[in-house]
């Protein structure tokens, strides 16, 4: 196979180095590549022992120590391959380092550059890429200048010690400037110059390597080369540097810190809700991820940051929103010092419901006075407790709920009137954001699902469904429709249906739903995937008597194919249309009648099935939801993404 690839190595004595260097190359590179080494005049014929016993590698000898940037040059100059990558000696791979470089660049054909992570020999993060300062000076992104895992993003700059370069990109880019001392700053003038030909510079953490930084040059010489190198590099980039904080003083100006390395990024947006979301579990957790990719895919140079007030499994999903390229934030005890270290940084910032409203988007929003500010509801929550209250018989519970309600909706009321810009999930709820926040921004954008083309018919199914999360607390509203379901509308459907089974699913079950489970109902829990069981199911059954919002799972279920009996409170903001009447049901005698309806008359339950899917399709689509999220971005004063 023809190598994709030349390393390239730039020695100047070190002979141990180079070599233990390229056996680890070999040990653990897995493609096809080629080496060549640049020595430059090694005082202790480091270049002739090479040239005499390197095999596989080509080694040219220069004839004086021209440095770095000559010598990877003239390498350059000997290398046909698609990519090339600058290696330090004192690089040290191991297994499965090269293939997500190279990925990252296949998929990303405006990076002209990608490098790994450089750990210390402790496994420390030495350099996640570099900022430049105003100054002229650089500092590596460490272990101070990251929170969360580490992930894809745009840099300032990265060092040649390892960077895989595309060679068209090199060339274009005429190189390593000739105008620089032997060592220092060749590098970060070449990402400049990579930049100003419109080329990007990227991490990928999904690669690391170890530098152990065995310097060729004594302590004095080094600071002798740094400081010319310097004064070349500030003369020859006076504009770009200009509108850069200092790198000097960073630590006694922390805001500094995070603007200079988030600077190069066409936006910054803050995103604020209760966890890290969690793809295998309810609770809204499915919009929200849904919100979070329209902002990552609107510019995947756009900085994305999602502040987790709980830490929740955060250690277990958030790495897949990193590998994404979003940042996240969690474990934070005091938001308002957090926002003021990062004054002045983001140029939108999103809050999730009231409770993060109040504790948290208040105080981060109060250091970001620039940020247009997006309150997004998920759902009204006062309507919860009301709901609640026109239940309950007990006067304590009835107060107790009211007090609850009046201060979600004064919560609600301060949330959009406090935003520029506010996102429902239904018509409905968009129509009260406006009524109490008169001129506000208001729009609606609740869930994509995608339809396929085939879903299973009437045939090819079996028994019933209940699909929702619970928290593993008592009195959720999903355990109080779970248990109704069980207690009133099941044991009647199973005099006429007698083989008829239901299954529970959903993360985190309570006591008294695990306790459902025998003979006639299965309490299956949390699933990696829900799509299958909605699949194979006949009826998705929800006595809803509580919440608020779009309830997301029946747009899923729509999406599977897969008609569901619920309430009027279940079926808020779904479109229903003529539908609505072989569905929605006030009480479990009424569901009964439903479900026994169309699990006897399959023409019926495939005409339902039909007009399920067609309003998933026009409302529901992933297609409606980008169209939706694009005017939110707009409004945001954010170009929405263009279509490819």
């Amino acid at each position: 196979m023809t190598p994709r690839i030349t390393f390239v190595l730039v020695s100047y004595g070190g002979r141990e180095l180079v070599v233990r260097c390229l056996e680890l190359l070999a040990e653990h590179t897995s493609v096809p590549y080629r080496v060549i080494v640049a020595d430059s005049a090694s005082p202790d014929g480091t270049g002739a022992w090479l040239a005499e016993n390197l095999t596989g590698a080509t080694v040219l000898r220069m004839a004086g120590n021209l440095g770095f940037g000559a010598g990877g040059n003239l390498a350059v100059r000997h290398a046909d391959t698609e990519f090339l990558c600058f290696l330090n000696a004192d690089i040290e791979v191991t297994d499965g380092w090269l293939e997500p470089l190279l990925a990252f660049l296949d998929r990303t054909p405006r990076a002209a550059a990608v490098s790994p992570v450089l750990r210390n020999p402790d496994g420390s993060v030495q350099e996640a890429g570099s900022v430049i300062g105003g100054d002229g000076w650089c500092r590596a992104v460490d272990g101070d200048m990251t929170e969360g895992p580490l992930f894809t993003r745009e840099v300032d700059y990265a060092s040649a010690a390892c960077l895989v370069v595309r060679r068209t990109a090199f060339l274009q880019a005429g190189g390593f400037s000739p105008e620089y001392e032997i060592a220092y700053f060749e590098d970060v003038d070449l990402m400049l110059s990579l930049r100003a030909h419109g080329w990007q510079t990227w991490l990928e953490p999904a690669s690391a390597v170890t530098h152990q930084r065995h310097g060729s040059s004594s302590s004095a010489r080094a600071n002798e080369l740094m400081r010319l190198n310097h004064t070349t590099f500030t003369r020859r980039w006076p504009a770009e540097l200009a509108r850069r904080a200092p790198v000097v003083g960073l630590d006694e100006h922390p805001h500094r810190r995070w603007w200079l390395r988030d600077q190069i990024a066409p936006y910054r947006v803050l995103l604020i809700d209760d966890r890290v979301p969690q793809p295998d579990r309810g609770r809204g957790d499915g919009r929200t991820m849904a919100v979070v990719n329209a902002w990552r895919e609107a510019d995947p140079r756009a900085r994305v940051t999602f502040f987790a007030v709980s830490a929740e499994r955060a250690g277990q999903v958030a790495p897949a929103l990193a590998a994404r390229g979003i940042e996240v934030v969690y474990g934070v005890d005091d938001p308002g010092r957090w926002s003021r270290e990062r004054a002045g940084l983001y140029d939108v910032v999103v809050v999730f419901r009231p409770h993060n409203f109040v504790g948290y988007g208040l105080p981060i929003a109060d250091a970001q006075p620039q940020a247009v500010k997006v309150y997004d509801a998920e759902a009204l929550f006062h309507r919860r407790p009301e709901q609640h209250f026109g239940t309950a018989t007990d006067v304590q519970d009835r107060r107790s709920w009211a007090v609850q309600a009046d201060l979600l909706r004064q919560q609600e009321v301060d949330a959009f009137t406090w935003a520029d810009v506010a996102v429902c999930v239904s018509e409905e709820e968009a129509h009260w954001a406006a009524r109490v926040a008169p001129g506000l921004s208001v729009h609606v954008a609740c869930y994509p699902a995608h339809v396929p083309a085939e879903v299973p018919g009437f045939e090819a199914r079996r028994d019933i469904v209940f699909f929702g999360g619970f928290d593993s607390t008592p009195r959720t509203p999903n355990e109080f429709a779970v248990l109704e379901l069980a207690d009133e509308v099941l044991p009647p459907l199973r005099e006429r249906h007698p083989d008829l089974r239901l299954r529970v699913v959903g993360a985190d079950p309570s006591p008294a739903v695990l306790a459902l489970d025998g003979q006639a109902i299965e309490v299956v829990g949390k699933v990696p995937d829900p799509r299958p069981l909605l699949e194979s199911a006949l009826l998705h059954v929800v006595p809803m008597r509580y919440g608020a919002g779009v309830k997301i799972k029946f747009v899923d279920s729509m999406a599977a194919g897969l008609p569901f009996v619920t309430t009027p409170v279940g079926g808020e903001g779904l479109h229903l249309g003529w539908t609505a009447r072989h569905l929605i049901g006030a009480s479990p005698a009424e569901h009964v009648e439903l479900c026994h309806r169309l699990l006897t008359d399959p023409a019926l339950w495939t005409d339902v099935q039909q007009g399920l899917m067609e309003i998933c399709r026009v409302h529901f689509s992933p297609e409606e939801f980008r169209r939706r999220m694009g005017d939110v971005l707009v409004a945001c004063a954010v170009p929405p993404p263009v279509p490819v």
